[in-house]
């Protein structure tokens, strides 16, 4: 226990208040008055290659400072242009973590080809581990050179800082999971309790003046965080500081700064604020069902949920057998459902017509997608059709949708595979037709469909003005709590799909709704 104590009194006594302040409120008082002018400037079209430049320097600015405190000096103190050069490399590597809305923005904006976010989407996880896992090495040995920058403005040469570095920060396994894992995970840890605990405080906000308050002490607090772990990437291999003496212009210029930065917390709120009164999104009941009321994509569920509940649309998915009949239903493979190992696309008609489906304890068959179809009709319930894609029946499926063309009129349909999804556009251009995506941190494809169904747990504030700015609706799925239904409410989303309809009974005026938008959004 002491030597835990004895490592937090030398953490804290490794930066000065001046640095200290400065990472509070100056540096990110410059972040989030660039990130505001980039999203400013996109919300007009006036995206220009520079804003990469600028976006740079911000980066740069962190490394030199990174630097700067990381040798306890001050300004441009013995500046190195090797030291420096290596810093900006070293907070590029980090930026996908420290500027992720930066990134966020960009793709938002400026997204990457369609084609090559439709592979990504596919293959998301076999690609995302890969990736993830790429990134953790870079992230190790960035964390062994932490200490090149440091050398080099010290005039040892790249070999030499590099060989120091990595003989300072060779540590046992132990301390080095302990540094390099834990300690990083602990602070993004209490980062994400603190905002969750932050949103759920927010429900007892009345007033728009305390709201205001809150949210930014709340900001301040969560740069005191972010601080707190960019000290701790300075503190390798640091003595004390010893000197911290400060001046009155120091004082003055720390206050200032502290003062505008509050201030600029404050506008930006209080233009939050303004939002519109939210709108009244399509209801849409997620695979048929609402508060498990029957097997997900059955007809029984979908004549239940449409006559007790009368959602805008209902939601279902629809796969091609192996003998390319039309059915109704979600998962590839019957294992969940049926305990039997079949797929769809292997499976004949004939043999899956025999299965027995159990879900939210209710069995049923699964049904033929014109019979699906004919019911909803005849109910005069409105249907938003996924068509579900597999290698097998890419080729053929969507043609399996003509013979029922004047059937399908009144009803949606959409595909998490974009050239599905495409192909109906042409084939039914009357029709609205969208695109699932399945992953909302990378922007959306640029695309001629109607509308986007983006996943709840990925969307962001950026995407949604986005597509919104292209004219195109957006749907959000799932959605499953009173709250969450009202923060997505606030967004003035087109759709949202949800499990339980009685969700949308909740007032998304209040101010305490408004608050938790901001918060997750914002």
């Amino acid at each position: 226990m002491n030597y835990f104590r004895q490592q937090i009194t030398h953490f804290f006594n490794t930066f000065s208040i001046y640095n200290f302040i400065m990472l509070v409120f100056g540096l990110p008082f410059l972040s989030e008055g660039l990130f505001l002018f980039f999203r400013q400037s996109f919300l007009n079209n006036l995206y220009h290659p520079l804003y990469l430049l600028l976006f740079a320097a911000l980066i740069f600015l962190y490394g030199n400072f990174f630097s700067q405190v990381q040798s306890n000096e001050k300004g441009f103190q013995n500046f190195s242009l090797k030291a420096a050069f290596v810093s900006f490399a070293y907070w590029l590597l980090l930026s996908p973590i420290f500027f992720f809305r930066f990134y966020q923005l960009l793709l938002a904006w400026q997204p990457l080809p369609a084609r090559m976010l439709s592979f990504i989407f596919l293959y998301r996880w076999k690609i995302l581990p890969v990736i993830i896992f790429l990134y953790l090495i870079v992230l190790y040995f960035l964390y062994r050179m932490i200490l090149v920058p440091k050398y080099l403005k010290q005039g040892k040469s790249i070999k030499e800082s590099r060989k120091l570095s990595w003989q300072k920060t060779e540590n046992k396994l132990g301390k080095q999971l302990l540094l390099f894992v834990l300690i990083p995970f602990a602070f993004l840890t209490v980062s994400l309790l603190m905002e969750i605990g932050v949103i759920w405080l927010s429900q007892f906000l009345i007033r728009q003046t305390s709201a205001m308050i809150f949210l930014v002490i709340y900001r301040v607090l969560q740069n005191v965080w972010w601080g707190l772990f960019f000290l701790y990437l300075t503190a390798s291999d640091k003595k004390p500081v010893i000197d911290d003496s400060t001046t009155k212009g120091t004082i003055v210029w720390l206050g200032l700064t502290i003062l505008v930065c509050l201030g600029l917390y404050s506008l930006h709120y209080a233009h939050a604020f303004q939002i519109e009164d939210a709108n009244e999104p399509f209801t849409i009941s997620h695979r048929g069902v609402t508060n498990r009321n029957g097997v997900q994509n059955s007809i029984a569920a979908l004549k239940r949920t449409s006559l007790r509940d009368r959602p805008d649309y209902i939601e279902m998915d629809v796969q091609e057998t192996a003998d390319h009949q039309l059915v109704v239903m979600h998962d590839e493979n019957l294992k969940d459902l049926a305990d039997k190992n079949l797929r769809i696309d292997e499976t004949s008609w004939d043999e899956l017509k025999k299965v027995t489906l159990e879900d939210n304890g209710y069995t049923s068959k699964i049904p033929l997608f014109a019979d699906y179809l004919a019911e909803a009709n005849r109910l005069n319930q409105k249907l938003l059709i996924e068509l579900k894609v597999t290698n097998k029946t890419k080729s053929t499926i969507v043609q399996q949708l003509l013979p029922l063309k004047e059937q399908l009129a009144n009803h949606q349909l959409q595909s998490m595979d974009l050239d599905s999804a495409n192909k109906m556009k042409q084939l039914f251009p009357t029709m609205k037709v969208g695109y699932i995506l399945p992953l909302d941190l990378i922007g959306a494809p640029k695309t001629s469909l109607d509308f986007m169904n983006i996943e709840a747990r990925t969307a962001n504030n950026d995407l949604i003005q986005v597509l919104q700015k292209r004219n195109q609706a957006v749907y959000v799925w799932p959605v499953n709590s009173n709250r969450q239904m009202a923060v997505y409410r606030c967004q003035n989303v087109t759709g949202i799909l949800t499990d339980d309809l009685s969700v949308f009974s909740v007032d998304s005026n209040r101010i305490s709704i408004k608050t938790a938008s901001i918060l997750q959004f914002d």
